[in-house]
């Protein structure tokens, strides 16, 4: 009979305020840590430090936070959010092809890693948490499907089997690219990010025809 070892315990969740009050605590430490990361490594920063710098107590900060890695998970969450709004919001006139469109995404999404050091190590370093590991996992599930729908919006799109595993995969070798410039240069580097539009197009060309017209006028945007 076959056994296998017990799962680790899951770490225990944060919890979500309810009242304006708790709001702007939450919010408040979530804004020192990435304060603090401007100036420090992930391994450096604790809870006690970050509710120091919120200007919060640390019973405050352990009543919605029970330890710094709850803390960098919130934060990464938050950073998500400016990466879908880079997909679905971004301001730049409209793609003529699916590979400009990538294009686009990919230099803002460089943009804002370079401009904003926290985001750099959380998403791209190699000593984020396990936790931040598995919201990534799940982030770039809704980026990949976020995409396909855009996709599907601007150009007249062919079937493709399996597209959103697909262009998961595109992404995952973004990802990879974009960590490796970050590893060697502590940026994104005009080179590394070229590279990184090379490797996805080259992936979705094995999926998608060089050519797919756009469509005169755009379906509606998907919903959130």
């Amino acid at each position: 009979m076959n056994q296998t070892e017990p799962a680790s315990p899951a770490p225990p969740p944060r919890k979500r305020p309810q009242q304006e009050r708790g709001v702007v605590r939450y919010n408040k430490l979530l804004d020192a840590a990435h304060a603090l990361l401007m100036r420090q490594e992930l391994h450096e920063i604790g809870l006690y430090q970050i509710a120091k710098e919120a200007e919060v107590p640390p019973a405050s900060a352990y009543h919605f936070f029970p330890s710094p890695d709850a803390v960098l998970l919130a934060l990464a969450e938050r950073y998500h959010e400016l990466f879908y709004a880079l997909i679905d919001h971004i301001d730049v006139p409209r793609a003529p092809t699916w590979q400009a469109w990538l294009q686009q995404r990919i230099a803002a999404a460089v943009r804002l890693y370079n401009d904003t050091p926290p985001i750099r190590k959380l998403l791209l370093g190699s000593h984020t948490t396990r936790e931040v590991v598995q919201s990534e996992a799940g982030f770039n599930d809704v980026l990949a499907r976020r995409i396909l729908e855009h996709y599907e919006r601007l150009f007249h799109m062919p079937y493709v089997r399996d597209a959103e595993r697909k262009f998961l995969v595109a992404l995952t070798l973004i990802d990879a690219v974009l960590s490796l410039s970050f590893a060697k240069h502590g940026t994104i580097t005009p080179q590394f990010e070229e590279d990184a539009l090379v490797a996805a197009v080259s992936y979705c060309r094995t999926f998608l025809p060089e050519v797919i017209e756009p469509r005169e006028v755009p379906q509606p945007t998907p919903a959130p």
